[in-house]
């Protein structure tokens, strides 16, 4: 078996590194100068192997959410029937979104980059919709007989529950980590029963 591909290696240290630097500095001071100095590369090979510093942010998006969210998807994607939406609800709710590192800082981050680059915002919205959409076949497993729009409704409805609750959390309000959002979340459930 050969040695892997130098450029995964080092694209690979330059996305940790980039995490790093939004954890630190935030976006505006996230530079390539930077992201060179923490993955330890120079700035000319962060250039060589991800480009110009909107090609770094734009290229991070689609690395930072196909590990996480591919992970999410798949395991509901693989799950029996009855527990798909205790799955999903698990992660909402529980540690999937709450802050236990920093990657929350990180998202903002990109939230903010994606507000005036079309590219990274058009990445996170497609990661965001399959997300949405792995926990919309949740709530299909598990509630068939609800209208294909309750289901869509209710699920971009949890997701917006449980990244709100991972942003304030982020504040260190008590209510944050105890299962007040998580009630909500299944009140939100509980209309689709009887729908």
């Amino acid at each position: 078996m050969g040695r892997p591909s130098m450029a995964a290696e080092r694209t690979e240290q330059i996305m940790q590194a980039t995490a790093r630097c939004l954890q630190k500095n935030g976006l505006a001071g996230t530079t390539l100068e930077r992201v060179a100095e923490e993955s330890g590369l120079s700035r000319s090979h962060v250039r060589h192997y991800v480009g110009n510093r909107d090609d770094l942010l734009r290229k991070f998006a689609n690395w930072l959410y196909t590990g996480c969210e591919a992970e999410f998807i798949g395991r509901i994607a693989a799950a029996p029937a009855p527990q798909k939406l205790p799955i999903a609800m698990d992660y909402l709710f529980s540690s999937g979104f709450l802050p236990i590192s920093d990657d929350d800082t990180v998202i903002r981050e990109l939230i903010t980059a994606g507000v005036a680059d079309e590219s990274i915002r058009t990445t996170m919205q497609g990661h965001y919709t399959l997300a949405i959409q792995a926990v919309e076949n949740a709530l299909a497993a598990e509630y068939p007989a609800a209208s294909p729009g309750a289901r869509r409704s209710a699920a971009y409805g949890l997701w917006c529950l449980a990244m709100g609750n991972s942003m304030m959390a982020e504040l260190q309000l008590p209510v944050a980590s105890g299962g007040l959002v998580r009630t909500a979340g299944e009140a939100l459930l509980e209309r689709l029963s009887h729908d």
